[in-house]
């Protein structure tokens, strides 16, 4: 309750505790009891019920509008005031009597009750049908407005002004308010059009169209009930009962007001009533639309919020017996699709998945009058099967037209992209069980089904992807790990290098490595091939090469022989590795180096640049002789201002949007450019003009470039 609620309350309670007390000094003082058009009576009472209806409106503004909570609160009021009206009138046999100033019964009389009792009686009588009013005119007045339409507003105004003009005409004209009898013309009139609005407003019931059937069924109960109730409660307001004459003592605009809610509550109650028995032969159909609805609605949900697999078969054939009101469903997924001749294909992959109400052995027991699978029957035409009647349909085998537990089967295929993943298949024991209507709402389920297995594939892919993506990032990082994080630098030489795989991994593979304390290793290799299963090789390279490089020898040839053998037992026959290994004597500037099959050397001096090409065949092609009879060894006496380029196929075999590979040529114009350069500058102006050259974002190789400079610059 908030500060608002307490205050209307507050002032509601307030305004009947000093009325009650008005009313009994009056009654102690006058010798009557009658109160004739007292204006502080009226204004009281006004203030305690437009108090008490303001607090009750907007207590109940939070609620959610269910009608048959509704119809149940003014079942409940009027019980209330019958039980309340019960009591007084088996107090008034003893305690309670009502008198006329002339002690003639006749409207033009004035009413007061007799006695204290009496007045404690006519007060009680009169504020709980007053507070029954209230809460029965609230909950017709969004009744009224569910469901509303444009002219709903207009009604109601109409009921409204029509009302309060007879309630006051109405307090005018009678004895016990001002007497002017002169009115009660327009009295009628205002009353004649108050019952029409009544009945207008009545008639707007259009929110039993939602009710299900079990819900008409109550709400018929419930409002032939109420109307019961209020059509006595009417006929005891409006006739000469004591209820009657105790509301219109304590004042006749309560009275008018109470008669004209309970006509109100009437009319609806019995219309409402006639309208529900009216709709109640449509309203299975109507239950079964919306649970078509309620079910294609929590799918579209499942589509998006669903992406286990096997959960998305769980709800599907449960959502498909409750669209069908079927006994039994089962869902199949093929592993291999297509129609017509690639059915039987598909029907020998096709796995079921959640099966319910049926066994696989039913299942298997449905076949065609060729002896195969029910299932071929959709899967030969690519569209929806039913068989209304298993028993007489000739499509079938005569064992299974002889199965008592169906009736009626419907098969339903899954499509993607033009191709049948599954099928939905939904049965019920009757024959012409399904009608036209129900077929396309299971088809358009069965696309919504085929959309939501899609979604769970494609999240699948994409998990899987990811782990993938994450796994080569990993590998990526372990990769980087294994080239060399820092080159040797010394004052005779400088050496930069670079590696750039095309994909998240590489098989390019490059090193520098102190062999002892005059002794360098530079070695450069390619492995044929790209992606994962180069960069195991590279490692495994990186492994032997290490292993090796550690004996007493400074022999280039006697390194790659040793490398050959274990490479040529573990690698597979189509894959190998080109490898430029070089030894340089950092004291006197001599290179001795071999070549396995690997891009020529290319040497800068004095602004002149040619290949260095001594003979050998790649690693791992052969594990006999041949590799060591091709291999040469030679040796080269660097000057200062040398230059030495160790690079990998992806240098010089990177191509342009033309298609034109980058060449020896605009390899050598690129080194000799920055021939004053450092060995760092080299490198870069050399990765920067193949990148230009090839405008390409990625790269079709992996490009790994090694620069040695020895001694200072010219």
């Amino acid at each position: 309750m908030n500060n608002r609620q307490r205050i209307f309350l507050t002032v509601a309670v307030s305004a009947l505790l000093l009325d009650t007390l008005y009313l009994f000094i009056h009654r102690a003082l006058s010798a009557s009891g009658a109160l004739q058009a007292d204006l502080l009576h009226t204004t009281l009472i006004l203030f305690a019920f437009a108090g008490g209806g303001i607090y009750y409106y907007r207590a109940s503004m939070g609620e959610e509008e269910q009608p048959m909570r509704l119809i149940g609160r003014l079942v409940i009021a009027a019980t209330l005031f019958m039980l309340v009206i019960g009591i007084t009138q088996l107090a008034a046999t003893t305690h309670f009597t009502v008198t006329i100033h002339s002690e003639v019964t006749s409207d033009g009389d004035v009413l007061a009750p007799s006695s204290f009792a009496a007045l404690v009686i006519t007060i009680v009588l009169s504020v709980i049908g007053g507070v029954c009013a209230l809460m029965v005119f609230s909950s017709l007045t969004r009744l009224v407005f569910l469901k509303r339409k444009k002219r709903t507003r207009r009604n109601f105004l109409l009921l409204l002004i029509s009302g309060g003009t007879y309630i006051i005409l109405d307090f005018l004209a009678d004895a016990n308010g001002f007497g002017l009898r002169s009115i009660e013309t327009f009295g009628i009139i205002a009353y004649t059009i108050t019952i029409i609005a009544i009945l207008i407003n009545a008639f707007h019931f259009s929110w039993i169209l939602l009710l299900s059937r079990r819900e008409k069924l109550i709400n018929l109960m419930l409002t032939l009930l109420g109307f019961t109730l209020f059509l006595i409660l009417t006929i005891y307001v409006n006739n000469e009962s004591e209820t009657a004459l105790a509301l219109r003592a304590y004042h006749p605009m309560l009275q008018s007001f109470v008669s004209t809610v309970f006509e109100f509550a009437t009319a609806s109650m019995g219309i409402g009533f006639a309208g529900t028995l009216l709709h109640l032969p449509t309203a299975r159909e109507f239950d079964r639309k919306k649970m078509e609805i309620s079910s294609l609605r929590n799918l579209s949900r499942l589509i998006t919020q669903v992406f286990d697999f096997d959960e998305l078969m769980t709800t599907t054939t449960h959502l498909a017996l409750e669209v069908s009101e079927g006994d039994a469903a089962w869902l199949e997924i093929f592993t291999s699709t297509g129609r017509a001749n690639s059915g039987h294909t598909a029907m020998r992959n096709g796995t079921r998945t959640s099966l319910l109400n049926i066994t696989n052995d039913d299942i298997a027991l449905l076949r065609t009058s060729d002896g195969g699978p029910l299932r071929q029957l959709a899967l030969t035409t690519g569209g929806p099967v039913l068989i209304q009647d298993l028993a007489s349909d000739l499509r079938l085998d005569v064992k299974t037209r002889d199965s008592r537990s169906i009736g009626t089967i419907l098969m339903l295929p899954l499509s993607s992209h033009g191709d049948i993943i599954g099928l939905l298949n939904v049965t019920k024991q009757e024959a012409y069980a399904f009608d036209q209507d129900a077929m396309n709402v299971l088809s358009a389920f069965a696309d919504m089904v085929s959309v939501a297995i899609e979604n769970s594939n494609l999240i699948r892919e994409s998990i899987v992807k990811e782990r993938m993506q994450q796994e080569l990032l990993v590998a990526q990082e372990m990769q980087r790990s294994l080239l060399p994080q820092q080159l040797p630098h010394s004052s005779r030489f400088e050496i930069a290098a670079r590696s750039l795989p095309a994909f998240e991994v590489g098989g390019d593979y490059f090193d520098v490595m102190p062999l002892d304390e005059t002794h360098l290793g530079v070695v450069v290799g390619d492995v044929s091939g790209k992606g994962v299963s180069a960069a195991l090789y590279m490692a495994q390279l990186k492994g032997i090469f290490q292993a090796l490089t550690s004996a007493d020898t400074f022999s280039t040839r006697d390194i790659l022989i040793r490398m050959n053998t274990p490479l040529c037992l573990s690698m597979e026959r189509k894959s190998f590795i080109s490898l430029l290994y070089a030894i340089l004597d950092t004291q006197n500037g001599v290179l001795t180096y071999s070549r396995a099959g690997h891009c020529p050397l290319l040497h800068v001096r004095n602004g002149q640049a040619h290949y260095l090409q001594p003979g050998g065949m790649a690693l791992g092609l052969d594990d006999g002789t041949r590799f060591s009879d091709t291999l040469r060894e030679e040796q080269l006496k660097l000057e200062d201002g040398d230059i030495l380029v160790m690079y990998t196929d992806g240098i010089t075999e990177a191509r342009n949007p033309q298609d034109e590979e980058f060449q020896y040529e605009r390899l050598t114009r690129s080194a000799t450019a920055k021939v004053n350069g450092s060995a760092g500058e080299i490198l870069d102006a050399i990765i920067a003009d193949v990148h230009t050259y090839s405008a390409r974002a990625d790269a079709e190789d992996d490009m790994t470039l090694l620069v040695l400079r020895w001694g200072g610059r010219v």
